[in-house]
Parts: structure tokens; sequence; C-alpha cells
């Protein structure tokens, strides 16, 4: 009787070992939400991207190799940061631009990992059903900004010397007596490149890219404010014409992020490289 007790404890303290390790090993990773994919099949796209190569992962010092990665999606960059802080996720994966901000922002985080991965960039997402006139007007404003230097000069202002402070609002200008407005998403998720101030003012270099593609168009822009994981259904459902969206290499087969209906404009902004912040 007294073996049999002693197999059982045994037993419950080796399962109570494994699960303590296995918890150990673990690194829960936020993200924003991907619209074409779940987080396990996300999970697999990364993993697969390791194993050919594609994917780079340079980890800090005090993180074993051996953590088990768990993705875990959020609608919304506050959601996130809340997630980091209330110890629900061990790092939150943001774009370097953004992590850089972070970081500046806030010194009670740190760089958990580097990731360097497919080259990602910024485009505006439109629906495929409609008519592609607005669309092509915005890759023709885009390539002209490109050639001219005004997409490098708005880059520089915005990101590169955003600091430690808030981007100013972007004010748009007002054209009387045109009929064309559209209606853009913003959702302020990817600071400072997509940023809603605390009243509520669009700003950073999305907007800043906005404006100027309105000045140059003569057309006029109600700017609306949404989550991250409501850009899709907003679209669809014609709440807004147009959304700020971020693809992996442009005609890549794969994309985490852009589901059926959607069709982008030329790119404006890259980068291949997310930082993953933590609390220090």
């Amino acid at each position: 009787m007294k073996a049999k007790k002693f197999v059982l404890a045994l037993a419950v303290i080796l399962v109570i070992m494994s699960v303590v390790t296995a918890s150990a090993l673990e690194r829960k990773v936020g993200h924003l939400a991907k619209l074409n994919m779940t987080p396990e099949e996300f999970k697999a796209f990364s993993n697969n991207g390791i194993a050919n190569g594609r994917i780079a992962v340079f980890l800090a010092s005090e993180i074993s190799e051996q953590h088990e990665i768990v993705h875990l999606f959020y609608d919304s960059f506050l959601s996130l940061q809340m997630a980091l802080n209330a110890g629900e996720v061990d790092e939150v994966a943001l774009p370097e631009a953004v992590a850089d901000y972070v970081l500046n922002m806030n010194d009670g985080y740190k760089v958990a990992s580097i990731v360097r991965t497919y080259p990602s960039t910024l485009s505006f997402g439109f629906r495929k059903d409609d008519d592609p006139a607005m669309l092509n007007r915005f890759n023709e404003a885009l390539l002209a900004m490109k050639a001219d230097g005004t997409l490098a000069i708005l880059r520089e202002k915005y990101i590169n010397d955003a600091g430690f402070s808030e981007p100013e609002p972007v004010e748009f200008r007002d054209f009387e007596n045109i009929d064309t407005k559209i209606k853009v998403a913003v959702t302020g998720d990817l600071p400072p490149i997509d940023f809603v101030s605390p009243e509520g003012k669009p700003a950073g270099f999305n907007t800043a890219v906005l404006a100027e593609i309105a000045k140059r168009l003569h057309i006029n822009i109600e700017i609306v404010n949404i989550d991250s994981g409501a850009r899709a259904a907003a679209l669809a459902s014609k709440r807004v014409d147009a959304v700020f969206w971020f693809q992996f290499r442009k005609n890549a087969e794969t994309q985490p992020d852009i589901p059926e209906g959607v069709a982008l404009s030329e790119p404006y902004y890259t980068w291949n490289e997310i930082l993953n912040i933590a609390k220090k």
C-alpha cells in the first residue's frame, strides 16, 4: 500500500515538474491580428520561414532557443500593450520603427529579440469590386511622391525624427466645390507610422502621406478611427473606402494579413526587421 502511494505521489510530482518545465520554456508573443491567418497558422508560417532561412531570430542572452513560441493576436495596439503590461504575454512584436518609438517613450521596456524577416510594405487597401479609378489615382500620386522625394521627406520628419514626443496632428485641406470625398480608416496601431492622438486627432506618417495625396488629387478626405482588427469589416461593409494596409513582399504567394476582396496600392514604406519588446 505504501509502495502504491509512493508511486502515485512520484507520478504527480513528475506531472507537476513537466508542466512547470513546459511553462518555464514557453514564450508568449503578442501580435496585431493577422486577418488572413489564425495564430496557429502564423506559427507554422513563421517556423517554415526559420527552417528555410528566410527568417532569422536573434535572442537576448537570457532567452533560450528551447523556448516554445505561443503566438497570440490582438485587435489594437492598446490591447497589445495592455497584455504586455499585465503579463498576459512575455513580448510584443512590432515593426522596427514602432518598437523604437515605444522604447523611446517608455523606459520600462527592453528589446527581447530581433526578427529579420520578409520585407513588409505599407499600402492603401481598396475594395477589389469597386471602380479601380481611385486606386489608380492613388498609385499615380504615390509614384510621383517617390520620384520627387516627397515620401522620403515625410518619412524623415514623421518616422526618423519622431524622437520622444507624440507626432503633431496633420491638417487636411478642405476643397470647396469638390464632390469627390473618400473615407479612409486610421487605426493608430503603428505609432508613429499610423497614429491617433489621445484627443482623437489623426497624426503620424500615414496621415501625412494621405494629406499629401489629397492635395495632389484635389479630393476631400474623411478620417474614420477604427481598431486594426476591424479593417476588413469596415472596408467590406463600405463604412470606409480605403484602409492603411501592410503586406509581406509584393506579390508573395502567402499573405498573412490580406483577406479576399482587398486590392492594394503601390507600397510607400518598407521594413524587414521586427523587434520583440518586453518589460524590463
